[in-house]
């Protein structure tokens, strides 16, 4: 009989979603693989031998969720629980009641990514410790874990995030070297703001110039009036939330994709641009630069200044050559590392060496 492991994961059609659909795909060949999401969705890829099972609650924290996991776990007996995001304390907490070998928690941001107090910190630093395993997406997250959560770092194994290889599906798609294009939520940490003042340095120059700014948040407002401010509002477009689909589309069609934050887990950002051979330029902070390596497969800039990013985004905008040749070695630093293909692999790996060293 197969041995079995849950999987704790949001099904949808995003990239997160994509790598663990994948990762359940390979594990489920010698394993029986449970999969637990807080959205009913079915993903089309997902291996008939594989069961979907879905928590009762949007986000799994309350008591019914406790007593549905309870009966999972009673009926299934896994020999390895895995999780992330909101499912991660029930599922640890649930899992050490019932003396499950390997309990594994996904650690996938940073602690300044999100509002933190006292007793959130010891909530999670007790949670972590009946944790056997920690699974950080970065070096960065995985210090941040160690020294705010007090988790020993024998404890924690760096696994990075992967995004699909979807390239072939828009190479015949032309860039637009006069577009620059923002991807993800607008909120302080994302540092947008450096990248609207960086462009406002730039427009009087380039008069064909635009700006997109793609995703919603707390600061759209914010921003949409420092754009205005700036002049330039008829340059900087506000595009809001986007399918996964146009966002590779306008990904590819740019001159480059600019990742500002002044703070990142890893940057999923980062290799969705560079899977779609596009040049990119990041914060020199945490997980940024973990994958852009400067000058060779990107640029980096100084965290917080926009002159250093309008500095940088002026040399490939004066230099063809040299934005190829980052969007190139980008796209090669994408396939060799942080492709689903590559990485659903090597989680599998470490995955089933647990298991049968145990």
């Amino acid at each position: 009989m197969k041995k079995t492991i849950f999987i704790c994961f949001s099904t949808s059609e995003g990239s997160v979603s994509d790598h663990f659909v994948y990762l359940s795909n390979l594990l489920s060949k010698n394993l029986r693989v449970i999969i637990i999401s807080d959205k009913k969705y079915y993903p089309r890829r997902l291996d008939k031998n594989i069961t979907l099972e879905f928590w009762p609650s949007k986000r799994p924290t309350k008591l019914r969720d406790f007593f549905f996991y309870y009966l999972l776990l009673k009926k299934y007996r896994p020999l390895m629980t895995i999780s992330l995001f909101g499912a991660v304390n029930i599922n640890i907490l649930t899992s050490y009641l019932f003396n499950i070998k390997y309990r594994i928690a996904w650690v996938r941001t940073l602690s300044t990514q999100f509002d933190i107090n006292s007793y959130k910190v010891f909530r999670k630093s007790l949670v972590y410790k009946f944790a056997t395993n920690i699974i950080a997406n970065s070096y960065a997250t995985a210090n941040d874990a160690s020294s705010v959560y007090n988790i020993n770092s024998k404890k924690i194994k760096v696994l990075n995030n992967s995004v699909k290889d979807y390239y072939d599906n828009y190479s015949d798609i032309i860039t637009d070297i006069n577009k620059i294009v923002y991807v993800g939520r607008l909120h302080p940490s994302k540092g947008v703001d450096v990248l609207i003042k960086a462009f406002e340095v730039l427009a009087d120059r380039y008069l064909e110039l635009k700006l997109i700014i793609i995703g919603n948040g707390p600061q759209n407002d914010e921003l949409k009036k420092l754009a205005l401010r700036t002049g330039f509002m008829n340059r900087i477009l506000f595009k809001g939330k986007k399918s996964k689909k146009k966002v590779l589309e306008e990904m590819k069609s740019s001159l480059t994709t600019i990742i500002p934050s002044y703070s990142e887990a890893f940057g999923f950002t980062v290799i969705e641009a560079m899977s779609m051979k596009t040049c990119v330029i990041g914060s020199d902070n945490s997980g940024i630069k973990e994958i852009i390596k400067h000058k060779k497969t990107g640029l980096l800039f100084e965290t917080g200044s926009h002159k250093d990013l309008a500095k940088k985004l002026e040399l490939i905008i004066e230099n063809k050559d040299l934005r190829d040749r980052f969007a190139k070695n980008g796209y090669k630093r994408f396939q060799e590392s942080y492709s689903t293909q590559i990485a659903v692999k090597r989680d599998a790996n470490y995955f089933t060496n647990l298991i049968e060293n145990s």
